[in-house]
């Protein structure tokens, strides 16, 4: 074998974590498949991996004419290669998925993914797909799951829209539930896509609720997040800093963390 030549092995791992990152997500554009390449895989060469996979029908791809972009999902011959991944018999692509909303919505969820992983220590990125199992069918689930390797799950809510105050209240509910009632999570984070949403998000969840969110409740734009910042009980801090907090608190109340 030449020296820096890809064992058979290596090259079926470099697959599985592209098409894992897709299923992930659900697709992908070509620019986020390079980021992801770059950033989690740290690779320097993009081209390859992502035409390799195509040209072997690992994945397919489109062309979104709406956002000018080409949008990449898997393929049944891509779902049977990670069929070891929970609830990716369920899996599918539908061009719908790429709707207006749902795609500033995605876009946003990849950001917020790539900025955490650089600021976190980050054991597992549990999907929605995965969180369904065994849900009511129409029952609300976060976007996603991020166990740290402190033994912290938090349950992660990308906004970036607009919500009423009555939407809030049940959304906090709902959490409140998840976290002092079943400990289903530990803290719930949600990022927002602007400052203007983080703006109203600060002000009315603390207005609703601010003795949970005081306790529960990490906060952060994409921009604050790229500074690896967050609100945590009151205050402008680190995400480090937030998660040490967190921990330290758990302990205190005797919970497990």
């Amino acid at each position: 074998m030449r020296k820096g030549r890809l064992t058979k092995e290596e090259q079926a791992r470099r697959i599985k974590s592209l098409l894992i990152f897709i299923y992930t997500f659900r697709y992908a554009t070509r620019n986020q498949l390079e980021m992801f390449i770059q950033v989690v895989m740290n690779l320097s060469f993009t081209r390859w991996l992502i035409d390799y996979s195509l040209n072997k029908g690992f994945i397919n791809a489109y062309y979104e004419s709406l956002f000018k972009t080409k949008i990449y999902y898997l393929t049944y011959k891509g779902r049977e290669m990670i069929c070891d991944q929970a609830m990716v018999e369920h899996y599918y692509f539908e061009k719908a998925h790429a709707g207006l909303n749902t795609f500033i919505h995605h876009n946003n969820m990849i950001e917020a993914f790539m900025l955490l992983r650089s600021h976190l220590n980050i054991e597992e990125w549990v999907c929605e797909w995965d969180l369904r199992r065994g849900k009511r069918a129409g029952e609300k689930i976060p976007d996603g799951l991020i166990k740290l390797t402190e033994g912290i799950n938090m349950a992660l809510e990308v906004e970036t829209r607009y919500k009423t105050l009555g939407i809030l209240k049940t959304f906090i509910k709902r959490y409140r539930y998840d976290i002092e009632k079943i400990s289903r999570y530990h803290c719930l984070l949600v990022v927002a896509s602007s400052r203007f949403n983080y703006d109203g998000l600060r002000m009315r969840l603390y207005n609703i609720a601010p003795e949970f969110c005081s306790k529960a409740l990490i906060l952060a734009d994409l921009g604050m997040l790229e500074l690896g910042m967050c609100f945590y009980q009151g205050k402008l801090i680190h995400l480090e800093e937030a998660i040490k907090l967190l921990k330290e608190g758990g302990q205190n109340h005797g919970q497990t963390v």
